[in-house]
This record gives structure tokens, sequence and C-alpha cells, in this order.
């Protein structure tokens, strides 16, 4: 017997305030019309209710009944007519069979978005010639992986960075070649069969807890049991990544494709809450839902045919900010940007951002939302609609009288707001766009309309207008791809727009804003080395809370802050180290962001730049003694002091009481982690004096930046005292009264920035040098006191940009691509570098970034004034590089 597809669909009652709690219907498909169930299975209820142009129960049953045919058949019947109607594509190339040689959509599905089919069924028709093709709302990648199949070069953009995360990890996959990707398929079914049953030997994630608070308080999402897992399941996919990045990448797409299902949410076009039969009803054992996920994506990658043959280009998140790129030239776009409807497409996604640690802080969905297209009222802020209208001079008399219909007719003020803010912010995409766009370039663009209060917004009639207003833009074609209703049953449609671009754009004028004089002045007389600043104390005591190997010269650091950032300016440091620029920043009244993947480098770092309290750092010194004095060594404790450490094992550093003291005030950090400056200031202040050659030092005679084999005789420091004077130090240098406190983030640069890193005058920061002395060795034991062991410096380490540069400096792209997006206009991006006989870092940035930024300026400095801090080996460095780009 031929097997039966079925798919069901909850039509609302008539008189119900929702569809919880509606009628369902199944419709039985057969094999023949596979197709059709193809196109409608992966669509969700309000989708097909549009297609159908049916939306209650009751309007259902009158019109089968007088059709004379069953609930189903009618249905299908529709759906049949739907796709007859499409005018570019066969009933095949409308579903989502062609999925099946572009590997990968069923992973995270996605339905706000259109079939490769479509894509390629366009390209074929209005540009057959095309040499790329570029999606500036490319969601789940379809525009992408559609050009590719017909070895189209091809470029994207996309704001919400689950969706770059799913489009990369699909192109890091589909370039691998066929072992590659078998031993990758293997190595998914072997977690497979592991992940759930080792999961509760892992601890939590407690910075995925912690932005959990942070970002939706006391909302609970989760069952007790399955939250925990989740939180596990971070823990287990890090430790992964330390051996397998890739790997890593793709568990983590099966987590987040699941973490809805196994919630107590549900995506009914916006997220909503399950009602109680949904729950009962439907599965949500993380337990047995991750690994049939997981399977299904090893399926996938080993199974599927397909490699790409170019690989696509990622280049901006934010498509407003278009006109900021370089050396990019596109021939054609294909793009489906958000309906004006109301939904909020990131609040839909904000669990599986949580996830990906990409919201973090409570600014970071309000962040995102300020800059995808305004379409929902959510999205609507005080400015919206007013600092656009200034920069986005345009005419269109239909949006015109549409606003005066919105302001008459709507319930609720924010609404001709949204629909103004649209078109301006829709105005800057196109513009933008100019930029890149070669003469004749073809650009096609799926839109729909909508009705707010009863007024309709033709937003094609009104898109088509202010493009051919723009200039260059003309309008080649239009059709319709489907009609659809509106929940009060009015028509809709879903149009397609063919415009050509038939001009050459100049290259934008760019300008800078710094003082150049100051600039010409820091490389003719090289300030930092003459007069005061170039003694080796120069600058605020709490410069000196810790020392810290590869820490930039503070007065480096001052006269970079002076020239390239005005007075209250912002500031970023995405490599800040222990904070030396943003703390010169802050002292000089310049609101400072930094940012480390070091833990002991944020919590110096932090200290500096944010006020710290008397009363809370020695409250929290107090408890740390109060443990000391109450707990014993573990096994695992007296274990890392006999075997652990490189230059020699911990226990050949301290006297053995005060090395039990140090094992238990490690084991307070990490038990009662420092929240707030003052507390970390404890931490840094004991990290300081951990090792050193003086008598402050706990550790017998070594070296205060780099540990090494210690010397002299063994004697015992109490650690609560040294630690208290050292705090008492730091809280009696004063800081000045207009100091301005900055922010620091234990965060990887390379990942998606907090989103409170933005409108920025300048980022300035000095990297990790290509060939000088490793910085977790170099600080290894300070790296170990807050919380890593042996294993962690085995793995871990591949993690750091000092060792992921030596391999490809493409680690810095998105650094680059982040970097353009927060600038303000004219702002400088400034690269302080080491340049050796192995690696001119300079010029490997200078290309590197050359889609974002412009080279200004490169000057190099001899190192033979450098100090070397009595270390033997400081790296093959020949000069320091100081690049400037804008």
């Amino acid at each position: 017997m031929a097997t039966q597809l079925f798919k069901s669909i909850y039509f609302k009652e008539d008189g119900a305030f929702d569809f919880a709690g509606g009628k369902r219907v199944t419709v039985s498909f057969s094999a023949k019309e596979k197709d059709v169930y193809n196109l409608i299975s992966s669509l969700t209820n309000e989708e097909i209710r549009e297609i159908i142009t049916v939306d209650t129960y009751q309007q259902l049953l009158e019109m089968a009944s007088a059709e004379e045919r069953t609930l189903s058949k009618f249905i299908k019947l529709r759906l049949k007519k739907s796709i007859k109607d499409f005018p570019l594509v066969t009933a095949t190339d409308a579903t989502f069979q062609s999925s099946k040689k572009i590997p990968f959509q069923r992973w995270l599905p996605y339905v706000e978005g259109y079939s490769p089919d479509f894509v390629i069924a366009l390209l074929k028709r209005y540009a057959p010639n095309a040499t790329s093709v570029f999606d500036p709302f490319a969601g789940t990648g379809t525009t992408v992986f559609a050009a590719d199949s017909l070895g189209i070069k091809s470029y994207f953009a996309e704001v919400n960075p689950l969706l770059v995360f799913l489009s990369q990890t699909k192109i890091e996959v589909l370039l691998l070649e066929e072992a590659e990707r078998r031993n990758l398929a293997e190595s998914l079914l072997s977690e497979k069969d592991r992940i759930m049953k080792l999961i509760d030997d892992y601890e939590e994630d407690y910075l995925l807890l912690s932005n959990y608070r942070a970002l939706f308080g006391e909302s609970k999402y989760y069952d007790p049991k399955t939250f925990s897992h989740i939180l596990k399941l971070r823990t287990y996919i890090d430790l992964v990544a330390e051996r397998d990045l890739l790997l890593s990448k793709v568990l983590c797409v099966g987590v987040v494709a699941i973490l809805l299902k196994v919630s107590y949410l549900k995506k009914v076009g916006d997220v909503r809450f399950k009602t109680k039969k949904e729950l009962e009803r439907e599965s949500h054992d993380i337990g047995k839902e991750l690994p049939l996920k997981i399977s299904e994506i090893a399926d996938d990658i080993a199974n599927v045919d397909y490699h790409l043959k170019r690989k696509p280009e990622f280049l901006f998140y934010n498509s407003k900010k278009l006109s900021l790129l370089e050396d990019v030239s596109i021939d054609t776009v294909v793009t489906s940007p958000p309906y004006l409807n109301g939904t909020n497409y990131l609040r839909n996604t904000k669990i599986e951002l949580w996830f990906l640690r990409d919201i973090r802080y409570s600014t970071d969905l309000r962040g995102l939302r300020n800059q995808i297209l305004t379409s929902g009222i959510n999205d609507v802020r005080a400015k919206n609609g007013v600092s656009t209208k200034e920069q986005n001079d345009f005419k269109s008399e239909i949006l015109d009288a549409t606003l005066i219909a919105l302001r008459k007719n709507a319930y609720d003020g924010r609404i001709p707001v949204m629909v103004d803010s649209y078109f301006h912010e829709m105005y800057s995409v196109f513009d933008g766009m100019r930029y890149l766009l070669k003469k004749d370039s073809r650009v096609m663009v799926d839109i729909g309309d909508s009705i707010f209060a009863g007024v309709h917004i033709p937003t094609d009639k009104i898109l088509a207008e202010i493009l051919s207003d723009m200039g260059g833009y003309k309008l080649k074609e239009k059709f319709t791809l489907r009609k659809r209703r509106s929940r009060n049953q009015n028509v809709l449609t879903q149009e397609l727009l063919v415009f050509t671009f038939s001009k050459n754009m100049p290259e934008p004028t760019k300008k800078v804003y710094f003082n150049t004089n100051s600039w010409n002045s820091f490389i003719k007389d090289v300030p930092h080395q003459k007069n005061g600043f170039s003694k080796k104390n120069w600058g605020h005591p709490n410069h000196s809370i810790c020392s810290y190997g590869g820490k930039l010269k503070p007065a480096i650091a001052r006269h970079l802050v002076d020239i390239f950032v005005p007075e209250k300016g912002r500031i970023f440091d995405p490599f800040s180290g222990v904070g030396t620029i943003p703390f010169e920043a802050a002292l000089s009244e310049r609101r400072s962001f930094g940012m480390d993947i070091s833990k002991p480098a944020y919590y110096i770092s932090r200290a500096k730049i944010k006020r710290c309290n008397d009363a809370d750092a020695m409250h929290y010194l107090d408890e740390m003694q109060e443990f000391i004095n109450r707990e014993g060594l573990t096994k695992h404790d007296k274990s890392l002091a006999e075997k652990f450490g490189f230059n020699k094992k911990l226990k050949d550093y301290f006297e053995p009481t005060t090395l039990k003291e140090v094992l238990l005030a490690r084991r307070f950090v990490k038990e009662h982690r420092p929240e707030g400056p003052s507390q970390m200031l404890v931490v840094a202040s004991l990290l300081h004096i951990l090792h050193g050659n003086r008598p402050y030092a706990l550790s017998r005679r070594s070296h205060p930046i780099t540990p090494y084999a210690p010397t002299g005789e063994f004697v015992y420091k109490n650690v609560y005292e040294k630690v208290k004077t050292k705090v008492k130090k730091s809280l009696e240098a004063v800081l000045p009264d207009n100091f301005c406190e900055g922010d620091v983030f234990l965060h990887d640069s390379t990942e998606v920035w907090p989103q409170d890193i933005s409108d920025l005058d300048a980022i300035i920061t000095s990297p990790p040098f290509f060939d000088s002395t490793r910085f977790y060795l170099s600080n290894w034991m300070r790296i170990w006191f807050c919380g890593w062991d042996d294993s962690d410096f085995k793995h871990k380490t591949s993690l750091y940009v000092e060792e992921r540069q030596k391999k490809s400096f493409d680690v810095y792209d998105n650094i680059f691509r982040q970097g353009r997006e927060r600038l303000k206009t004219g702002g400088a991006f400034v690269f302080h570098l080491g340049k050796s006989k192995k690696c001119d870092m300079a010029q490997e940035i200078i290309k590197g970034s050359k889609r974002y930024f412009r080279k200004y300026d490169l000057f190099d400095e001899s190192v033979k004034h450098c100090q070397l801090h009595g270390i033997r080996d400081k790296g093959s460095v020949t000069s320091h590089q100081y690049l400037v780009l804008y």
C-alpha cells in the first residue's frame, strides 16, 4: 500500500479571540500528491490559511460545502491552485524537493523564506549571465546556496546572529572533502549515543545561567530538569570545541534546533506559551529529541552529494550600512526583506540567541532590534522616523497618503511611525546597495503588502516609487506571486519586483575626524619615549594592580587615546588584556569598553575601570578567609599541587601552609565567583602576589610577570594578610573626579560583540603578536588560579587568537566587520602590532580588512627602547607597528 502523508491545520472558531484550542483538520496526501505536501509541510498554520484564503473553521465548512467537497479535498485543491498560479516555476520547482541537493534545509526550519528553486528560477529568467549574487536579508542562506548551485559567487548580509551562525556552519560543512564529511558524520553519531548518557557528569554553565537571568528574569521556559540539561549541554559543547571546533558548531545547531520544541514555548506566527493541551500532547523530552535531531543532521552530512563550488562571503550584519563597505562589486540581487507585518523576528529567536551567547546582557536584544528593519510595533523607538528622515530625503506620494490615513485611523500612535520608519530604513538599504552594484545589474525583491487599522499599505508600490525617485533603479517587471488574506479577510498579495540598475556610483567620500596634526606629531616625536612618559612606573598606580605579560605601556595608550578619541568620546579595545587602554580612556573622561577571553585579565581590568567599594572588597576577602579556615584540601587539590605546573610543580613554589591557603583560595573563587569590581579587585590583588621576586609575593623567589622556576627558602606567607595589604593599596589610589566608568566583557572578540559597544569614536587595540611569547604560558599560574587545569592548557589554547592567527588571519574577519558597523563615520581603527621576520602583521591586517577599511597610515617603531623586565625571551619582534584604518 502506498504511504500516506498527513498535515494537521488549525482553524479559529468563529468568535474566538485567537487560534488556541481551535479546530484541527487533518489533510491526507497520496504518493502522487507528495509535491504539494512537500510545499506546505514546513509552513505554519497561519501561512497555510493565508494560501487557501480561509481563516475560520466555519468559513471552511461553508466553502467546502458549497463545492460539495470534503474539508481535506477542498484544502488540497486550493493548495494545488496556488502552485499552478505561480508563474515562474513548475509544481516541482515550487516545493522544497530541491533542498535535498542543497543540504540541511531541515536542520532549523525557517518558514519566513522561499525555496531554493524559486531563486534558481529567478536567476535563470532575469539574470542568466550573473557572476555575483547578493542577498541583504539572507535568512538561512537560501539565496546563497541556490546561487552556488549555478556556479555563481554569492555574498550575504543578515542581522540575526542565529541565522548567520547557521549559514556559516552549513558553509563550513559544504566545503569539506567527502572523507572529512564522512568523519564528521561518524563523530556526530558517536556523540548522539553518548551525549545525553553523560550529560549529568558535567557542570551547568554558570555564565549561561547568569545570562538567562539578566535577559529573562524570573521567566520559566523549561521544566527544571530540561533547563539543567541545556546548561550542561553548553558546557559539554564547549569542551568538544577544544578538540574539534566544527563538530561543536554542528552539535550546537542540533541543540538550538530543538530548544523551542522541548520548552514551554511554541512558534505560531510569533512565539507564545503552549496551551495545556499542547504541553500534554507534544514531546518535550530533550533526551529523545536531541539524538533524533543529531541523527538527522549526520544523515544529511553523510549522504547529500553536494559540495559548494565557491565559498560564499558574509559581508555585514546590518544592511542599513552597506555604503560603508569597500571593494565589493555585485551584478545581481535576490532578496525578500522582512514584511511590514508586525512580526518580531528577533524576539522569536531569543532562546536560540541566548544559548549561542549572541545575547548576554539586558540591552542586547534591544540593541539587535535597533538594527533590524522596523517591521513591528514593538520595534518602534522614540527616534524612529525622525533621524532617518533627516538622512534620507526622498519623495513618495503613495507613502504620504498612506501615512495621512494611518494617523487618522490608527488605534496605536506607533503604527504610522512604524510604517514611516520601515520605508526610510528600506531607503537606507537600497541607497547603500547602489555603491556595490555594477551598471546594468538586476535587483529582484519578493515583498508583501499589509493592512493596519483598516488602511492598506501597498508596500510594493511604495518601494518601487522610492527606488525610482532615488536614481539608478528602474522597475522592469512586476507580478503577483500569490494572493493571501489578512486576519480580517482582506486580500493581500505577495509581489515580485524586478529592477534594473543603470548607473555607476562614485566611490563614497570618507574623511577622518581625529586630530591628524597630533598623529603626525606622534610619529615625529614618539612622545612615550621621552620626558616623564618613558619612566617605568608612569601613570596611575592602579595600572599596577596586577603584573601581566604582554601589557601595553600605559604612556602609549594615553597618547593614542588623546589623538583618536574626542573629549567624552567612546572607545573600544577588543583585546583589552588587563585594561590598559580602557583605563587610560576612563581616566580622561572617555566612555570605554574592553573585551578579553582571559578570565584573569577580565577580573583585573574590571577592577580598574569601575570604582571599587572598600566595604564590598573587605567583605569578600573576609569570606575567603573564613572559607580557608573552615575547609580542608581535597584529593584533587593535593593532586594539583603534586602534579601540575610548567617550570616547576605548584608545590615547589610555596611553603606548605601557604600552598594550602592558595589552593583553598582558588576553590573559594571558583565556588563564589566574584561579582562586581570590588570583589574582582580582591582576586586581581591575589593574582598579583601569587608569584614574584619581592617580599609581597606568596611564592618563593620567582618573577612577577612569568613564574620562572623558584629559588630560595620556603617561607610561610599569610594569604589573607598579603592580599589585604595589596587591596588597601589599590583602594587608596585616588581616581580623578572626572573618572568615567567603563565596561569590560569576558568575551571572545571574534564572536558577536555586546550591543552596548556601539557608536564608537575609535577602536584602539593591541592584539597578540604573531611571533611573541605565548600569553597563556607566561601567565600560566594566574590562569590556573582562575580555574584552568592541565587539560585546559592542552586544549583551550587552540581557541585563542594568538594560536588561530598562525593558521589564518581570517580569524579577524568578524572583528573587522563589527568594527566597521560599530564605528562612527570617520572614526579610526588603530592597531598596535608586532612585526617579525616571520610575519608583517600590519600588511596582513591591511589585506584582511580591505572589505571594510582604508589605510590611513602605518608607522614602524624600533623595539630597542622596550624593557625586558628581566625576561630572557620576548619573542622575535623586530619593530612595533602603528596601523591606522578608517
